[in-house]
């Protein structure tokens, strides 16, 4: 589920769901115009036996998930270290993101929430949100379209 908070923000929601022996994602989202995303990952009724396997953001060319990857990693050791998995009610996971950690260059402009959890030894629920948040305004050329050499705007980088 998706709501729009204003033009300036948006928030993906992951109900509370069941995972055990399965995964869950919000919805593919756009980054376009927006600087950062931040997720909050919470850990309600669980199972002592079992652990939050998989907890990461990953990036697709468009809505539907086409050519998903990685954007955060969870592993060994990784941005969410897997040898120190949430594991009980109350523990929560915070990853953030800039728009510019996306692989912009080969068309990679969405973003997901994914948990999962491998095993399932009784009920172990996850609650998350994701919320875009830096909203930039695409910037009109009021004196008209730039050209080389003839218009030209200057931004710093």
């Amino acid at each position: 589920m998706s709501m729009e908070l204003s033009e300036h923000g948006s928030v993906s929601l992951l109900e509370t769901s069941d995972i055990g022996g399965t995964n869950a994602s919000t919805s593919w989202v756009s980054m376009k115009n927006f600087a950062r995303a931040y997720a909050y990952v919470e850990i309600g009724t669980w199972n002592a036996s079992d652990d939050l396997d998989e907890c990461r953001f990953q990036q697709a060319t468009d809505s539907s998930g086409t050519s998903v990857k990685d954007l955060t990693t969870d592993a060994s050791g990784g941005n969410y270290d897997t040898d120190n998995p949430l594991d009980a009610d109350g523990n929560f996971a915070v990853i953030e993101v800039r728009a510019e950690d996306l692989d912009t260059d080969n068309g990679f402009d969405h973003i997901r929430l994914y948990v999962a959890e491998g095993g399932n030894s009784g009920v172990d629920n996850v609650t998350a949100f994701v919320m875009r948040y830096g909203y930039a305004y695409p910037q009109k050329e009021l004196q008209g379209a730039a050209s080389t050499g003839a218009q030209v705007y200057v931004r710093p980088s």
